[in-house]
């Protein structure tokens, strides 16, 4: 992307790492108290939310006008939006969790109408699995005005389904609907999402998005079965959903072409994923430490997969993405380390709040390795971009 507005996004995409990092001084404090990373604490955006919003459209807002082969976001829309973005974080940081839920219905719905407008202008069509995406950040615009919603009331009505739409259908959706389209270039096979450019849909291209409609269907329809209280029928239905979407149309686990530290770290990263899910399956009592297989092994993991090979691509290093990259396995396993120390409070409640405040300062060094590694390449410009 030419011009200084693509720089903004750029250095966007890469401020939910930044953020991440800067937050752990936050998730030490919400693990010591019991809340720990993501697992539905009050101050729940201050971090997991803050960090995968910052990530999302910021990656949103870089690919989504190539795609559309529309015009590019321009310096003026990425300086608002990240304005707004650090507005909502610094109002979660002083605790004003309604107001940071209001200004990132603000911040999105403008992020929304940047992306009308270039989808009315566009001279192609998404990939299908973009439906899945568009699905995702209705899922947060739902979960933040449920919240709001719930804010002043005796009860949490919605605070069940608010959690499943913000943390779980949030990510989940742009995971699967990005991956169908580019995690099989990553591991040198075509991808089925690839498609002709075309103004107007074609029938190949309703096949895939109605297929994966179906799927978010059978997702959405999950949460709602869980939030009603059926804690095994719930996860179990998100399990084979996911687990079906995934072998059809993301080749992760058939891949064998590639073997490097990227390939190896996503392999793990998408097991991680449906493992969360499989836990809550077979330990209900035990669903909210077992999502953070989810949560951070998958979710967080993919996340930082995806963005080491973009910032690396948008630099004009990809080929040190054939390297054999440990720094990568050193960086992703301190994270799992940190989550299985978090996971393992819940299960050890004698040692519950050492094992948080222990995992918590593993995911930042975890996080500061990969910060170390790769937001450097962030400075650097490809020559053919």
């Amino acid at each position: 992307m030419a011009g200084f507005g693509g720089r903004a996004v750029s250095d966007f995409f890469s401020g939910g790492g930044r953020g991440r990092a800067c937050g752990g001084g936050p998730v030490a404090a919400l693990c010591v108290e019991g809340d720990g990373f993501l697992s539905g604490g009050e101050p729940r955006a201050v971090d997991g939310l803050w960090f995968f919003r910052g990530v999302i459209v910021g990656f949103l807002g870089t690919a989504l006008p190539r795609m559309l082969s529309s015009f590019a976001l321009t310096a003026g829309e990425a300086w608002v939006s990240l304005g707004l973005y650090l507005t909502m974080a610094g109002a979660y940081v002083r605790w004003k969790i309604v107001l940071g839920d209001e200004l990132f219905l603000v911040w999105i719905g403008f992020f929304a109408l940047g992306g009308a407008v270039r989808f009315w202008k566009r001279k192609d069509t998404p990939p299908p699995g973009f439906v899945l995406v568009l699905l995702g950040l209705l899922c947060a615009a739902a979960g933040a005005a449920l919240a709001i919603a719930d804010a002043d009331a005796d009860e949490a009505r919605f605070a069940a389904l608010q959690h499943l739409l913000s943390y779980q259908g949030f990510v989940l959706f742009p995971i699967l609907g990005v991956g169908a389209f580019i995690l099989p270039r990553f591991f040198g096979m075509p991808s089925s999402h690839d498609m002709a450019e075309s103004r107007r849909p074609t029938a190949g291209w309703l096949r895939k998005a109605g297929a994966a409609l179906g799927v978010a269907a059978a997702i959405l329809t999950s949460f709602f079965i869980e939030a009603a209280g059926w804690h095994r029928v719930g996860p179990a239905v998100r399990f084979a959903a996911v687990l079906g979407y995934i072998v059809v149309e993301i080749p992760v686990f058939r891949a064998a072409a590639v073997k490097n530290a990227f390939s190896g770290v996503l392999k793990v990263a998408f097991a991680l994923l449906l493992a969360g899910f499989a836990g809550g399956v077979v330990y209900p009592g035990y669903r909210v430490a077992l999502l953070h297989l989810t949560l951070v092994g998958g979710f967080a993991a993919v996340t930082f997969a995806v963005a080491t090979r973009v910032m690396f691509g948008h630099s004009g290093n990809l080929a040190l993405m054939s390297k054999p990259n440990r720094w990568l396995w050193v960086a992703l396993g301190t994270m799992w380390f940190a989550m299985i120390t978090r996971i393992s409070g819940d299960f050890l409640p004698k040692i519950r709040f050492s094992h948080y405040a222990y995992g918590a300062v593993l995911w930042i060094i975890g996080v500061l390795i990969w910060a170390w590694k790769a937001l450097g390449k962030v400075t650097v410009k490809d020559a053919e971009d």
